[in-house]
């Protein structure tokens, strides 16, 4: 019987990870750094980048560097979300890997 209920608990556990997943989805993070805009899913996948026309007037190293600097911006935003949004799912307590 324990084994049972087990299964059932994993069960409801992968459906809220899948409704987690399609949440994180759908949550859009626009960030701008600099000039540079990054737009952003929860779940950190790039949907779009926009560079601005002086950007590319500067000095390769100088515009390489802002543009990392911009996506380490929006990978951090896309992070603090994924964790909330997994703190939601959990009740506050922390799975590794998960987030």
């Amino acid at each position: 019987m324990e084994l049972f209920k087990m299964a059932k608990e994993a069960m409801k556990m992968k459906s809220k990870l899948k409704e987690m997943d399609k949440e994180l989805r759908s949550k859009i993070i626009d960030v701008e750094y600099k000039g540079i805009k990054i737009q952003v899913n929860a779940k950190n996948e790039f949907l779009k980048l926009h560079l601005p026309d002086d950007l590319l007037k500067e000095e390769k190293d100088k515009a390489e560097k802002l543009i990392l600097s911009a996506f380490e911006e929006a990978n951090r935003k896309a992070q603090d979300v994924m964790a909330e949004e997994a703190k939601k799912l959990t009740g506050g307590m922390t799975i590794p890997g998960l987030y």
